[in-house]
């Protein structure tokens, strides 16, 4: 499958694993295929780096690096204005959009009320792996 992963999804997977981490060790072992943009990276890099996290600038920069390895970047230069209640997770839309995906996996309530953009279906991680 095609999916995109919230920033959230990525940050709990690299802090907590559970079922974020089965979600992303499915695409490092070649069972879906990742798609991310340069604004949902800004975006874990930015989570990452706050004091919520100990976390050095080494290790979170290993990490990026990790989620470029095994995704593909999809260029998005138009982000859509009032698509979520959160106008910050419009990045994450219009990079499922974009590259065409089937799924975009997250945990956050302003994208999962909506439960399908564009054909797109909007899941969290533990329904995504129950229907896998």
């Amino acid at each position: 499958m095609k999916i995109v992963m919230d920033s959230n999804i990525f940050v709990s997977s690299f802090f907590w694993g559970g079922n974020p981490r089965y979600v992303f060790d499915r695409v490092i072992n070649g069972l879906d295929e990742s798609f991310t943009n340069e604004q949902i990276l800004k975006e874990i890099e930015s989570v990452m780096n706050s004091r919520k996290f100990s976390v050095n600038s080494n290790e979170i920069q290993d990490y990026i690096k990790i989620i470029r390895k095994y995704s593909k970047i999809i260029d998005s230069k138009e982000i859509p204005k009032d698509i979520s209640r959160d106008n910050d997770d419009n990045k994450i839309l219009q990079c499922g959009f974009d590259g065409n995906v089937d799924f975009i996996i997250t945990g956050d309530k302003d994208l999962l009320v909506l439960i399908e953009y564009e054909k797109i279906k909007i899941m969290k991680p533990r329904d995504y792996l129950e229907i896998m």
